[in-house]
């Protein structure tokens, strides 16, 4: 190996060694905002699902008074029909 071809693979890996500093120095803000972003994901999924949680559990509520609604109408809707079609009798007290 003659000095020429040293010297000239010295060079070759300081310009390389450069580069690779180039690229760690603007990477590696990168890789810390893609683990912020990640972690902010994480805790916006788990709000998200508690969320879910709480509109299952109230949509399974709202089913169930919208039931029991239904069968209060329909007493309600059967007792005025019966009345409506009951005479009505209206006895007066008179003083004897």
């Amino acid at each position: 190996m003659t000095k020429s071809s040293a010297a000239g693979g010295l060079c070759d890996w300081i310009i390389n060694i450069t580069m690779y500093y180039d690229v760690v120095v603007s990477v590696e803000p990168k890789k810390m905002a893609v683990a912020e972003a990640q972690a902010t994901l994480a805790v916006a999924n788990a709000r998200k699902e508690e969320f879910e949680n709480l509109v299952a559990k109230l949509s399974a509520e709202l089913a169930k008074l919208q039931a029991e609604f239904k069968i209060a109408m329909d007493a309600k809707q059967a007792a005025e029909t019966e009345a409506a079609r009951s005479p009505v009798v209206l006895i007066s007290q008179t003083d004897s």
